[in-house]
C-alpha cells in the first residue's frame, strides 16, 4: 500500500487543477485546401534534379512565423519542382535551390505584420559540376491582421498569403525558365 502525505496529496491536486485549465490543442482548419501547380511538367533534359536548402540566419528585430502556417512557405518550395520539374535523361544535373522560404512577424499599431520571401533557383551543371545556366524567382508578400483574430481565421489569412505565392512562384519560374533554359528543356519520351 502507498502512503499519500498530505503535501504529496495537494501537489497532485494542484497539478491536475492546472491541467484543466490549460487550453486544449487546437485541430487545423479542415478547410484549408492542398496547394497544387497544374501547369504541366518541364522535361529538363537532366538525369537528375537534387534539391537544395543552405542554412539560413533568422531576420534581426522579427520572430519567426513559420510555425503559425498550415503549408509553410518552405514546403511550396520544395513542393514546386516536385510537380513542375521531370528529369527526361541527359549528362547535366538540376539542382533546386532554395535560398530563403521564411516568413518572420512582426508587431505593429494595429496588430501584426507578416512578411514572407521565397527565393529560389533552378541550376544546370554539367558533369563536372560546373554551372552552365540558371533561371530563379523572388517573392515577397506581406499580411497584415489587425485585432486579435481566432486561430482558424489566422490560418485562412496566412494560408491565403501562401496561395497567393505559391500562384506568383508558378508565374514567375515559368517565365524565368522559357527565358533563361529553353535549350535544356526536352521532350517527355512517350
Amino acid at each position: 500500500m502507498t502512503l499519500i502525505t498530505r503535501r504529496t496529496g495537494l501537489l497532485t491536486l494542484g497539478a491536475l487543477g492546472l491541467g484543466a485549465c490549460a487550453s486544449p490543442t487546437m485541430e487545423l482548419n479542415p478547410d484549408i485546401t492542398p496547394i497544387a501547380f497544374e501547369g504541366g511538367r518541364f522535361p529538363l533534359q537532366v538525369g537528375l534534379i537534387r534539391l537544395d536548402i543552405p542554412v539560413r540566419d533568422a531576420a534581426a528585430g522579427a520572430v519567426p512565423a513559420d510555425a503559425d502556417f498550415v503549408v509553410t512557405i518552405e514546403d511550396v518550395a520544395k513542393l514546386w519542382p516536385s510537380q513542375r520539374l521531370q528529369a527526361v535523361g541527359g549528362p547535366r544535373e538540376a539542382t533546386w535551390v532554395i535560398d530563403d522560404a521564411s516568413a518572420v512577424s512582426r508587431a505593429t499599431e494595429e496588430g501584426e505584420l507578416i512578411v514572407g520571401t521565397m527565393q529560389v533557383r533552378l541550376v544546370i551543371v554539367d558533369g563536372t559540376g560546373r554551372e552552365e545556366a540558371s533561371a530563379g524567382a523572388r517573392i515577397d508578400a506581406e499580411t497584415r491582421i489587425t485585432g486579435t483574430p481566432s486561430i482558424v481565421r489566422r490560418q485562412e489569412l496566412l494560408h491565403g498569403m501562401v496561395v497567393d505565392m505559391a500562384v506568383e512562384l508558378d508565374r514567375q519560374m515559368d517565365a524565368s525558365i522559357a527565358r533563361m533554359l529553353p535549350r535544356y528543356i526536352g521532350t517527355v519520351a512517350g
